[in-house]
């Protein structure tokens, strides 16, 4: 509506207004009836210019469009597409959406609604879907987020036989995508199917400021490869029923890891200041089968800080966290690789069931000038026999600079030789606090890896670093070690660490200087010097401490 065509309805209005034969005393009624007239105005015009639309899509007909691919193109910023039950043999596109105005492409509740594949861009929502193709599982990636993209949500879709590098992937290895949100999918045999499988990796991703959570991933050749960016948050996410027999061609070695990250900077985005909380592996399974992997071998001195805790691994291969330089002794590694608070069932026999097949000397390993590592407050059970075993270790490169204490570790059989931080040498209650005992899990045979009263485990755990110095009422602490916490990296549904600070003291974080080791807290408190600084709640506000010390392991009594 033109200023011309508002103003002459308003004068008429207001003419209207003055006719209605009301005393003179009622004159600041007439003057309220205006003002409410002109509200009312301004509130339509408002809510015509910020309307969106609503299509659907219904394969037989009936609705405003057939296919998928004509709605989405017909979409204006803050539009709709809701499509109905159906196959649609597409390969779709959809343009960038707007700040606080995304496309969206949804699925109506309840329908089955299959598409081969998705190529989208910025500020576009991807919800419901079963993306797969199983006649040419090989041919196209299940969905490509494009270059440079950001603030996209891909929620609560099904992929399945489709891909051909990685299902959900990011491409231009340099090229900075951003504040994604990956949440609730399914993800199995990518690149293949289940009758002829020769699978790939289940996510690529590159980029910044992901959240990443409560996905089911099965049946790939790794959960996560060529992880590469930064300030990323991958949590509460499941891998499961990953098996060597499932590769082939597509799948290069089939070294398989949860999470893979081993940039090559430049051109990829150096690895740095990711967490990796609360996600469960199971039933890894072949002489390849890992957990965590932190290579720097060609990161350029550029990979550091990652947050590894409260993560429970089962029946896996062989390794668990493998934070090295494949095998380099001269160039940098990957440093400051914080592990606490995990539990680690059988990371060691590649034939489960049955045990009894050891294949590597060790679970955790942190060499090749990897520095600033850690192990704290984890759990290592074993069910069988070992005779020369470390459930982590380190090199004369990193065990100067290697935080350890407070682990447990157990075999069921006998001998039971593992050792501590020295690689082969020594025992392992030769580190601070450690436990050799059988940690009494609730059920090891049902997966139930849960603390029975009277485990040795509950508040057997430690502090993660120090306070330095002594504060009255301040917000600014300064620790021995920053490393061990996150600030929420500025990723929505990412809260900031809350920690407590000596006996009793709890309070959240607000950002962390890492360079400096400075915490600003959200709130003034009080502390000691050397008072022990433990986490108190996660990255999702849950609460993990519960008592005067940790319990050990991913899962609090």
């Amino acid at each position: 509506m033109s200023n011309a065509m508002f103003n002459r309805k308003y004068s008429f209005h207001s003419s209207f207004i003055q006719r209605i034969p009301v005393p003179a005393r009622s004159q600041s009624l007439r003057i309220a009836l205006k003002f409410l007239l002109l509200l009312a105005l301004l509130s339509f015009l408002l809510a015509t210019a910020a309307s969106a639309t609503t299509y659907t899509v219904k394969a037989g007909g009936g609705g405003d469009f057939t296919t998928i691919q004509a709605c989405a193109t017909a979409m204006a910023n803050g539009d709709t597409c809701t499509v109905f039950v159906g196959t649609y043999n597409e390969h779709v596109t959809v343009t960038a959406g707007g700040v606080a105005s995304y496309k969206t492409l949804t699925v109506n509740p309840d329908d089955p609604v299959n598409v081969l594949d998705f190529t989208i861009n910025s500020h576009v929502k991807i919800n419901g879907f079963h993306i797969t193709n199983p006649t040419s599982p090989n041919s196209s990636d299940c969905l490509t987020i494009n270059a440079n993209s950001t603030d996209f949500f891909i929620t609560n879709n099904t992929f399945y036989a489709c891909g051909f590098h990685a299902m959900i992937f990011e491409p231009s290895s340099g090229t900075s995508t951003g504040h994604g949100f990956v949440q609730g999918n399914t993800l199995s045999y990518s690149c293949s199917t289940s009758a002829a499988p020769n699978v790939c990796g289940g996510m690529q991703l590159y980029g910044s400021y992901h959240l990443i959570e409560n996905n089911d991933i099965s049946h790939v050749s790794d959960g996560f490869s060529n992880f590469d960016g930064d300030h990323n948050v991958i949590r509460n996410n499941t891998m499961h029923d990953t098996n060597t027999s499932d590769c082939g061609s597509n799948s290069s070695n089939c070294h398989i890891d949860f999470l893979e990250t081993e940039p090559s900077v430049p051109p990829s985005i150096p690895s740095q200041f990711n967490v990796i909380e609360g996600n469960t592996e199971l039933n890894n399974l072949g002489s390849d089968g890992h957990a965590w992997l932190a290579q720097s071998d060609g990161c350029n001195n550029q990979c550091h800080n990652l947050i590894i805790r409260f993560n429970i691994g089962a029946h896996v291969g062989s390794g668990g966290i493998l934070d090295d330089n494949a095998g380099n002794s001269t160039l940098p590694g990957y440093s400051y690789v914080k592990s606490y608070n995990n539990t680690c069932i059988d990371y060691n026999s590649y034939n489960i069931p049955p045990i009894n097949n050891q294949l590597y000397g060790g679970t955790n390993g942190f060499t090749h000038n990897s520095t600033n590592g850690a192990e704290i407050n984890d759990l290592f059970y074993y069910p069988e026999s070992l005779t020369d075993f470390n459930p982590y270790a380190t090199d004369p490169s990193t065990v100067g600079t290697f935080s350890v204490g407070h682990n447990l570790a157990f075999c069921t059989g006998s001998p039971c030789n593992i050792h501590g931080k020295v690689y082969s040498s020594g025992n392992f209650t030769d580190d601070p606090g450690n436990i050799k005992a059988d940690p009494l899990l609730v059920n090891y045979a049902g997966n139930n890896f849960h603390l029975s009263a009277g485990s040795p485990a509950i508040g057997a755990g430690t502090s993660l670093t120090t306070a330095v110095g002594s504060g009255s009422s301040s917000t600014s602490l300064t620790v021995a070690d920053a490393a061990y916490f996150q600030d929420g990296y500025g990723i929505a549904g990412v809260q900031p660490d809350w920690i407590r600070v000596g006996a009793s003291t709890t309070v959240q974080i607000s950002s962390i200087d890492y360079s400096a080791n400075v915490i600003t807290l959200a709130n003034a408190v009080s502390w000691n010097n050397s008072d022990p600084i433990y986490l108190y709640k996660n990255s999702t506000g849950t609460q993990v401490l519960f008592r005067s010390a940790p319990d050990l392991g991913a899962l609090p009594f």
